[in-house]
Parts: C-alpha cells; structure tokens; sequence
C-alpha cells in the first residue's frame, strides 16, 4: 500500500505536523459516490478499538518534552480502558500517587468532544499544538520525555550535544527505535518510506540526527524524507544565533549523510506571499505556513495516479529525481498560493508571473524557506546574493486548484540518474484544493466585502540547484569558528563535500559559483 511512516521530534515540529494531519483528515469521503483522490492508506493505519468499531489514526510516532503534549493524553476516548484499580496482590502497603496538575481541554477541544459547533481559535486560545488537533493518535504514537521540561529557563533543551546525549540515554535503556518505531513499520505492508518533522536548530537537531542514522542503519534501502524547520523568530542575542548556527550546521552535515532528502524550511524574515499575514510570535501561525508547503510539496506521493492503480510518485522517485548525482541530498523550498473564496464567480487566478534575471514560474515563487544562516535578504524571491536565478539540477513543482496548459501535465517517472541531462524535471498537477479548516489561523489578507477563504489554490518548488553551494559555503565560514576544534575540521570538510556537490560541472571560474 505504499505507506509512509511519520516521525515527530519536538514542540515546534508537532505544531506543524498537527496542521497536516488535520488536513489528511478532511480528505476522508463518507460517500460512495464521492471517491478521494487521495490514497488514505499512505499515511493512515486502520485499526479496531475497544468497542470494537474500526478506526483510522495517523501513522505517526510523536516526542515531545514534558509538558508538550498539553491536554492531550495517552489513552484517548477510543482506547480507553478505565482500569482504575490495580491488583491488590502486588502490594501490601497504601499507595502515594502524586499527580501533576491537569491542564485543561481548550474550548476548540471540548467542542470537538461534544460533537458541538467549534468555536473561531485565536492565538490566545492556542497554547499547545494539541489544542487545536482535530484527530486521535494511537498510544503507540505518543512518547513524552521526562528528562527535560518545555520552556524550561533552568535547563533548557537548546544544544545540539544535548539532544545527541538525550538519545543516546534513552536508545541504551530501551533501544526506543526498536520499541516505538518499529511496530509501525511491521504493520506496513508495502513501505514506501519514513517522513521526519524535526527541527534543526536546537537539541532536537542532534536528537533527530541520532535516530537518522539509526533509522538508516535497520531500514538500509528505505527512503527516509526530512523536514527540517527553523525557529520562526531568530534569536536575538549574539551568544543564542551562534548556537543556532552552531546547531544548523551540525545537524545538516549529519542529516545530509544519512537522509535520502533534507528540506531546511526557515520562514522568510521578509518577502512572504503578499496575502499572508502572520503572528511571528504564534507557532500556530507560523507552522500553518510550513504545513501548507510540506502538504503542498509531498502530496503526490499519496495522490491516486491518473491509471487509479498505484501512486502519482513515491519519496524515493521524488528524491532520486532531485538528487542527480548522489551527494546532492539537501533540497530548497519555495512556495505560491493565491486565495479565493469557493462561492465567488470571479476568474480563477494564476501563478503567471514576470521575473527579472531570467527567472520562470518554476524557478522563482512568492515564498522562499531555504535560508539556514538567516543572514540572507534575497532569499524571499529566490535568487542568490548576486541577484542571479540559481543553476537547478534537480526540480520538482506541485500545483494544486488551477487548470494547467496540457503541455504541463504530470510528467512522466524521472529520467534515470545517469542520463546526460542538465535538469531533471517533475511536474505534478491536481484539482484538489488546499482546504481552510477551522483549526487553521485566519492568516490570509481577504479583499473587503469577500467571504474567508475554504480553500487555497497552491504551488510549490522543490530544487537542488546552485544556491545550496553557496549556502554551504557561508555557514562553513560563518559557523565554522564556533564549533569546538575537536569536530570543527570534519565539520568543516563535510560542509565543503556538499558545497562542491552543487557546483560540479556548473562553474562559471568564478570565486561565487552563484551563476
């Protein structure tokens, strides 16, 4: 069936991946007549609860710290067992149970529960990811870590190092990929691949690179797809944007080794979509821009193909189509939506655009996430710091809600690696719209008078091109010096192995290699 296995490592990771699993959820049909064109089973497992009804629950393993998963708990109205006393002949004295103070459902949660209208969320109503979840997660998806505390000031979870050593504790006493992951991968039947939600920037980016190169060591031919987000706000002093960059650089040199395809996604400090109107501040507002785009950008690898038998594409053909040359495992991610309301009459609008420097509808889109040292200006539209459209080698585009010309139909499975190509081009095409659900924050500029949006029209980039070199050569001179001198020559010389792997055979002489 093609499935693919989500893994979800920290607050902000799980903030995002809540959006996506809502929007998987609103593409289930109830009717017979009204067939989704997407394939549930790629990311849902079927299953049986106590009642013995059949379920559909997220294939999906989830770590958060403790206090993360807010209100949400482990047993859950489907597999709630309410076994509330314990054999009285294991023990003989009274019990002491000491329990934390209970955090209350949200508003938008009880209304769920209750099967009544959902209330309008604001950001003041959403203070964790699961106040705004609109699905249940089996048991086996949800893993809290004890060792550390959310938002903790006296010891925070912030260091590369500390997230490598919270792994490395918690592997030896229980070889937790063995015991949370693998039991998703045995009830699989035709594994396509494994989708990883991480941030890279913090302790999560060495927890992440950790079970990576576990993952890879027991799934050796899996595909193994990696969503690297940022912090949506960079940090402010000197000393915390140092262990940022610090952080970047340590898990990219590792993820690159180990991931069939890494996607760093930094939101844009400027140059977002004009339509776009976000709280930086809200990690709800925030991710609902990265989930769009990883929606967007991997939807066909759960679409029905066109034959209706099979996938449009799957995370390994998407991966070797972008990877041409074996070392080019980091991908750049940019975005377009343009919004309409459902009930309006009006002409559909496009993506056609004009661009300056060479630049095409694929090649330059509103939004640009690919920016690891948060350094760079130009890259909200695309281009590198001499202004030039990048060379791409590998590209692949996803548009969704507009009609396309017929020449720009879904393209055929990417040409082989070792044809003599220049670039390797996947184009994918549905009807199927993004949805607006009502967990999702009203962050998009309507014109006066219209209706909200239900739904969006979206495209998005995925490419390997000339800018990922020069993005690796600046975090290797910028961040270099900031790593310890044990590691600071390995890092060093790994980041220079991905710098050339995008300048190979396209290098104008130039010290840039920006052409």
């Amino acid at each position: 069936m093609h499935e693919i296995i989500t893994l979800q490592l920290g607050q902000l990771s799980n903030y995002a991946a809540t959006h996506f699993w809502n929007t998987q959820e609103s593409y289930f049909t109830y009717s017979d007549q009204d067939e989704s064109l997407v394939n549930h089973n790629v990311h849902w497992r079927p299953g049986v609860a106590l009642d013995g009804t059949e379920t559909f629950l997220p294939r999906t393993v989830i770590y958060d710290l403790k206090g993360g998963f807010g209100s949400l708990r482990k047993i859950n109205a489907l597999y709630d067992a309410s076994q509330d006393s314990a054999p009285t002949q294991l023990w003989d004295g009274s019990p002491h149970v000491h329990n934390q103070p209970q955090i209350d459902q949200s508003a938008y949660q009880r209304s769920l529960d209750q099967g009544t209208p959902a209330p309008t969320l604001t950001t003041s109503d959403v203070r964790y990811w699961s106040d705004f979840s609109r699905v249940f997660y089996h048991p086996k998806s949800l893993n809290q870590l004890y060792d550390y505390e959310l938002n903790s000031s006296i010891m925070p979870f912030d260091k590369w190092s500390l997230g490598r050593e919270l792994f490395d504790t918690l592997d030896k006493e229980h070889d937790i990929v063995d015991r949370d992951f693998r039991p998703f991968v045995e009830e699989a039947d035709q594994m396509q691949g494994l989708q990883i939600v991480t941030t890279i920037d913090d302790a999560w980016g060495g927890f992440a690179t950790e079970y990576v190169e576990k993952l890879r060591d027991e799934y050796g031919k899996a595909a193994i797809w990696v969503w690297g987000l940022q912090s949506p706000m960079p940090a402010a002093r000197i000393d915390q944007k140092r262990l940022q960059m610090s952080n970047t650089a340590r898990t990219v040199k590792d993820l690159s080794e180990n991931a069939s395809m890494l996607v760093p996604m930094a939101l844009p400090q400027t140059g977002l979509s004009p339509n776009i109107c976000i709280d930086r501040q809200s990690p709800w507002h925030t991710t609902a821009v990265l989930a769009t785009a990883i929606e967007t950008a991997g939807l066909a690898t759960r679409l029905h193909a066109v034959t209706g038998v099979g996938l449009k594409t799957t995370l390994a053909d998407l991966a070797s189509g972008l990877n041409l040359r074996g070392k080019q495992t980091i991908s750049r991610l940019q975005m377009s939506i343009r919004g309409l309301p459902s009930d309006s009459a009006v002409d559909l609008p496009t993506f056609e655009t004009t661009h300056e420097g060479g630049g095409t509808d694929d090649t330059i889109l509103d939004t640009n996430f690919f920016d690891m040292l948060r350094v760079n200006p130009a890259a909200s539209r695309g281009r590198n710091r001499t202004g030039h459209v990048p060379h791409f080698f590998g590209h692949s585009t996803t548009t969704r809600g507009l009609p396309l010309p017929v020449d720009n139909a879904d393209s055929p499975m990417p040409r082989p690696r070792a044809a003599l190509v220049e670039t390797s081009t996947q184009r994918f095409h549905t009807a199927k719209r993004f949805p607006i659900l009502d967990s999702f924050p009203r962050i998009l500029v309507e014109e006066s008078g219209r209706t909200p949006f239900e739904d969006l029209a979206v495209k998005t980039s995925l490419s390997t091109d000339t800018s990922v070199s020069t993005a690796m050569r600046a975090m290797r001179t910028t961040v270099a010096w900031t790593i310890d001198l044990e590691d600071r020559e390995d890092i060093s010389n790994e980041l220079a192995d991905l710098e050339e792997a995008y300048r190979e055979g396209w290098s104008s002489g130039s010290d840039d290699g920006d052409d």
